[in-house]
């Protein structure tokens, strides 16, 4: 088993995963990848500024990739990098990358299925009832109606249900894909972050 740990995360929005993420990886000392893999992607691909985020619309992933792609890693004679499924190998392979190189957290991406063969990889997904989800997003939309956030929070978790599955042929919210479930509702981010380190521990030392 490598010596890295990889722990890749995934969440429903507002389940204070993403905080989860951060905040484990800041006291684990290693990087967390969320938006800097498309920062990653940009640099090879010349996809501009302001497309993290988008990969869970179709149309955006296509536009993006067919207007600002400039032949850094494509032939520029080739006229196939209007397809998300390249966008997506080549943010596969930075995810791959990464992974051989150090530890570190991975926010979503689909990451722990790029990844899921690999004995150093612990593969988390944290959810929450739609009242907390609610709740937390209630601080940052302040302008919505309780219905408008429900609708918002469905329509976000439901692009990343069918990105995840158009990339992997799965259920993003089957927990037999992942080693941890959580739910931060009952558990609180601390103790989410608690029990994933106390996860790392018991696998390290079952193979060592």
């Amino acid at each position: 088993m490598s010596d890295y740990t990889i722990i890749t995360i995934a969440r429903q929005y507002g389940s204070g995963g993403l905080k989860v993420a951060k905040r484990l990886a800041e006291e684990l000392g290693v990087n967390c990848y969320d938006n800097e893999l498309f920062a990653a992607v940009s640099k090879r691909v010349a996809i501009p500024d302001g497309f993290a985020g988008a990969d869970s619309k179709r149309e955006n992933l296509i536009n993006a990739a067919k207007h600002n792609y400039n032949g850094e890693v494509l032939p520029s004679e080739s006229d196939d990098f209007d397809s998300m499924e390249k966008l997506f190998k080549y943010q596969s392979s930075i995810i791959e990358e990464i992974a051989e190189k150090e530890s570190c957290v991975i926010v979503g991406r689909c990451a722990n299925y790029i990844l899921g063969d690999k004995p150093n990889v612990i593969r988390v997904f944290i959810y929450a009832p739609m009242d907390f989800k609610i709740k937390r997003k209630s601080l940052v939309h302040d302008e919505m109606s309780e219905k408008q956030l429900e609708n918002h929070i469905n329509r976000i978790d439901s692009h990343r249900a069918s990105y995840y599955k158009y990339y992997t042929g799965c259920e993003w919210t089957d927990a037999t894909n992942y080693d941890i479930v959580l739910d931060c509702s009952k558990m609180g981010i601390q103790n989410c972050i608690d029990t994933i380190k106390e996860f790392i521990a018991i696998k390290k030392k079952y193979h060592n």
